[in-house]
């Protein structure tokens, strides 16, 4: 299958979420540095989102750089992260408009973790394409660790939403 369509697809798709959560950010209402300063939970949110999907736009293209096949099986994974990352804007949006809410931070965190493992399965079937005779394949250690992350963070966010750790009158 041809490799220079799926990239030319992704990093489409990839430019496009980007734009959308830019979008999404709202000048304040009105025109002081603490009205700006309030909107600090949206901002957060931005600079979490943008910095993943730069970094694994990033080890996309690595990923691909350094394959020689893309099978039908590839294809199908690489549908199914680009799904998720579809829906960062979405609970970055909502995250960023609702720190406390329970639900919009399990949902932020939920959709996160599936992204994450959505890129690892693509990146163990391109690997295991490229190198038939290979297998198995070993997650990387930095990626098992942001897992972790994620699992805990959605089980605090049961508990307590995950922009509710940073104090709201911080910039007060």
């Amino acid at each position: 299958m041809n490799k220079g369509r799926i990239e030319a697809f992704t990093d489409a798709i990839v430019a496009i979420a980007a734009t959308i959560m830019v979008l999404e950010l709202k000048p304040p209402k009105v025109n002081t540095v603490a009205a700006l300063l309030d909107e600090w939970p949206v901002f957060l949110a931005y600079l979490i989102s943008f910095s993943l999907i730069y970094i694994v736009w990033y080890e996309h293209h690595n990923l691909f750089q350094r394959s020689g096949v893309i099978s039908s099986s590839t294809y199908f994974l690489n549908g199914v992260w680009l799904f998720f990352l579809t829906l960062i804007p979405f609970v970055t949006a909502w995250i960023g408009e609702s720190p406390n809410s329970v639900v919009a931070a399990v949902t932020y965190l939920l959709v996160m973790l599936l992204w994450t493992l959505a890129f690892q399965l693509m990146e163990r079937q391109v690997t295991l394409d490229s190198d038939p005779h290979k297998r198995h394949y070993r997650l990387p250690r930095a990626r098992f660790n942001f897992d972790l992350f994620l699992l805990g963070g959605l089980v605090i966010a049961f508990f307590v939403p995950f922009l509710q750790l940073w104090p709201l009158d911080f910039f007060h």
